[in-house]
């Protein structure tokens, strides 16, 4: 299983968080507001109704550490994956090198890509930390 491909897709997330519907936000962002009975804020001649809902109660989505999370937990399966078929290749239970090998580089792949996004997150979080507010 490939680390990027167990992250959730852009569908999966929308499907979870029902506040994310893409219809309910092109409404608000031609200003929109429905009010009972379908009748929006705007037919009334008034100004845009103000979305009282609060930031919790909107992201309900999993975040970037539980995405990371996994993320982490897929590089790791991978180690223990390859490091699974070089012990049975080892032992003599395989005699397929192809596939330990195969394992091998996808694993190193991964922890490198792995190494890669920590070391853009840390250049990030020192950037945000050098600028002045």
């Amino acid at each position: 299983m490939d680390a990027v491909s167990s992250l959730p897709s852009l569908n999966d997330l929308l499907r979870q968080n029902p506040n994310l519907n893409p219809q309910k936000f092109s409404s608000k962002l031609n200003g929109e507001n429905h009010l009972p009975n379908g009748i929006s804020s705007s037919s009334l001649g008034g100004p845009p109704l103000i979305d009282k809902t609060t930031a919790v109660d909107r992201v309900t989505a999993p975040g970037f550490s539980d995405m990371f999370e996994k993320f982490v937990r897929g590089v790791d399966h991978k180690k223990k994956v390859s490091a699974k078929a070089t012990q049975d290749l080892i032992l003599g239970r395989s005699d397929n090198i192809h596939e330990a090998v195969v394992k091998s580089e996808e694993s190193k792949v991964a922890f490198n890509l792995m190494i890669e996004v920590r070391n853009k997150l840390v250049d990030s979080y020192k950037e945000l930390m050098r600028m002045q507010v």
